[in-house]
Parts: structure tokens; C-alpha cells; sequence
């Protein structure tokens, strides 16, 4: 007999209660070391968000659109973080992103620099970046503006140009629809030079991330002595040099029929227009620059060309409201002249 049985129950017992201790504790150590690793593993898989102030949010991102990104933590409900406040971030599973207007799919590592991220080990700015990719289902996105400006001439006569407009743009995924309006009146040496009425309206058809077609109406009547009405239609390809969402560099080249008339006379041409439409944000989106150039060879021999320029900014006082400073450069050059018109505002605007 060994010594076990010699020593009767009571050993049994006692042999037995020390086993199962230590099997419990072993499964105990079992659990929490697999316990630990499930939340490694979740802390692993989680993508970052860093902030300007030194935070890091961890989760699963959500959403990424023009003005702030979505974040769902592990702990809590959604939370919602404005672009202004973001450093970096970075994901650890590959998704497609809209990058530069670009669908790619990829993983993000965080940068550095202050919004910027890496991918493929290549720098982005945060401003080029969207997510999900905008689908069949995207419903429209609405923005505008309505702005009061004074405008100054540069010329030796004492001109004061008042100015009004309204900006308001629709867009989904393949349509964006965009109407301006805006009324000029103009004073000169204390008589009336201008009073002038002006809609236009564009129709985009973008056909790809780069490509789009652009459809395009100009109206224009002048109540002062006679009254004349102009009006053009253009129609033609467009391309995204540069750009995503707000921040843009398009090119767009058309075909334009004019008409002109008034009391006395009708007239109709045609022309070949080029036209480049810049405008970018800075400083968080605090500071808007902006540019609209076009040219137009008009199909009349005496005329070489017709443009007109404009170059300006807007500063956000508030979230919504923002002061603009405007420089207009309008040109024609014929066989027998060459005029310049040089013109500048200050403007009070309301975003929405």
C-alpha cells in the first residue's frame, strides 16, 4: 500500500482540496493573461486621433468631411471633433478614402506635423481626406453666401461702386448647382454711371473625381437711359487641377454664344472662353483665399481677347460672418485700343 492510502480518508481529502486550489488559481492566471491580451489585441486595433493639445482619442473613425470627424470609442457613444482641433491620426485597417479627390484604399499613419498624415509614407494634408466615400445615396449638400460691399476705381475721378450678392451652391455626387446673383450701383462725381442687375448660373456634371462638364447661363441688365440686356450660354469640359471639397484649382474651357440688345439695336457672336477658379482655406479654415479668371476670343476680327479677373480673400470674424476684400481687373484689347478697368471692395458677409 502506498503512503496515500495508508493515511486513510482524511488525506484523500486533503490531497484532493490542495489540487483543486491549484488548478483554480492556473485558471484564474489563464483568464487574465488571456483577458489581457483580447485588450491589447482591442487597444492595438483601435485607430488614433491625436489632438493639437497633446490628447489622443482611440476607436473606430467613423466619418471624416470637410469640417470635423467622427470617432466611436470603445467606452462611450460617438464623438464628434472638429478639423481645427486635430493634429493627426491614424488607422490600422485598410479602407477606401477619398485622398485629393482620389479613391484609394490604404492604411493612415499619423505625422508629425500639424494636419498632415503619411500614406504609403508620403505626406497628405488632413484638408485632401474624406471618409466614407460619398455614394448613390449621398443626399445634397447645401452652402451660400449673402454679401453688402462699398467698391473704390482706380482712376482720377471720385467713384464709389456699391455692391450686393448672393452665392448658393447645391451639390450632390454627379450634380452640383450653383447660383449667383448680385446688383451693382455706381456713382460718379455724384451721377449715376451704374445700376445693374446680374444671375448666373452653373451646371456641373461631374463625371469623375477630376473630370466634370460645365453648362453655364449669364444674365445682365442695365437700368440707366437705355436699357440693354446681355445674356451668354457656354458649354464645356471642366478638370480639378488641384483640390478636394472646398479647397479647388479647376480649369474650364467652353463654348459661348452671346447675345446683346436694347431699344435700338440686336447682336449675337460667338467665342472660345478659358476659365480658372481657385480658392483655398487657411489657418483652420479662418482665412479664405480666392481667384476667378477668364478670357474669351470673340469671334470678331477688330477684337483680340476680353478678360476679367478678380483676386480676394475673406477673414471669419465669427463662424458665420466674414469680412472680403475684392481686386477686379477687367481688360479688352482690339486693333485700335487696349483698356484696363481696375476696381477694389471691402465687403460685410454672412456664411450659412
Amino acid at each position: 500500500m502506498t503512503a496515500l492510502q495508508r493515511s486513510g480518508p482524511a488525506a484523500w481529502r486533503q490531497a484532493l482540496s490542495g489540487f483543486f486550489s491549484g488548478f483554480a488559481v492556473s485558471l484564474s492566471l489563464f483568464s487574465l493573461s488571456l483577458l489581457s491580451l483580447s485588450l491589447v489585441s482591442l487597444s492595438a486595433s483601435a485607430d488614433t486621433v491625436h489632438l493639437k493639445n497633446g490628447d489622443k482619442i482611440s476607436g473606430d473613425i467613423l466619418a471624416l468631411d470637410a469640417s470635423s470627424l467622427r470617432i466611436k470609442p470603445g467606452y462611450t457613444s460617438a464623438i464628434t471633433i472638429e478639423r481645427s482641433a486635430i493634429q493627426s491620426f491614424e488607422t490600422t485597417e485598410k479602407r477606401q478614402w477619398s485622398i485629393n479627390r482620389s479613391v484609394q484604399e490604404v492604411t493612415i499613419e499619423a505625422s508629425t506635423d500639424i494636419g498632415m498624415v503619411l500614406v504609403d509614407n508620403e505626406p497628405v494634408p488632413l484638408h485632401e481626406l474624406l471618409f466614407p466615400v460619398a455614394d448613390d445615396s449621398e443626399p445634397w449638400r447645401y452652402s451660400g453666401s449673402i454679401e453688402a460691399a462699398l467698391d473704390g476705381t482706380h482712376n482720377s475721378r471720385d467713384t464709389q461702386k456699391l455692391r450686393a450678392k448672393t452665392d448658393l451652391t447645391a451639390e450632390t455626387l454627379n450634380w452640383r448647382h450653383n447660383l449667383k446673383t448680385e446688383v451693382h450701383y455706381e456713382l460718379e462725381d455724384d451721377v449715376t454711371k451704374r445700376n445693374t442687375l446680374q444671375g448666373q448660373y452653373s451646371l456641373d456634371y461631374l463625371v469623375n473625381d477630376y473630370w466634370f462638364v460645365r453648362q453655364e447661363d449669364f444674365y445682365q441688365q442695365d437700368h440707366l437711359g437705355i436699357n440693354t440686356r446681355s445674356y451668354y450660354f457656354a458649354l464645356g469640359p471642366g478638370y480639378r487641377l488641384w483640390g478636394v471639397d472646398r479647397d479647388k484649382l479647376d480649369l474650364v474651357l467652353t463654348y459661348n454664344r452671346f447675345w446683346l440688345d436694347n431699344d435700338f439695336f440686336s447682336y449675337q457672336l460667338n467665342a472660345w472662353a478659358a476659365t480658372l477658379n481657385y480658392k483655398q482655406y487657411w489657418f483652420d479654415g479662418v482665412l479664405e483665399t480666392f481667384a476667378d479668371y477668364q478670357v474669351a476670343f470673340i469671334d470678331v476680327p477688330t477684337i483680340d481677347y476680353l478678360s476679367d479677373a478678380t483676386f480676394g480673400l475673406k477673414y471669419l470674424l465669427t463662424q458665420h460672418i466674414y469680412l472680403s476684400f475684392k481686386y477686379d481687373i477687367n481688360e479688352s484689347k482690339s486693333s485700335v485700343s487696349h483698356n484696363r478697368d481696375i476696381s477694389y471692395g471691402l465687403g460685410l458677409g454672412v456664411n450659412f
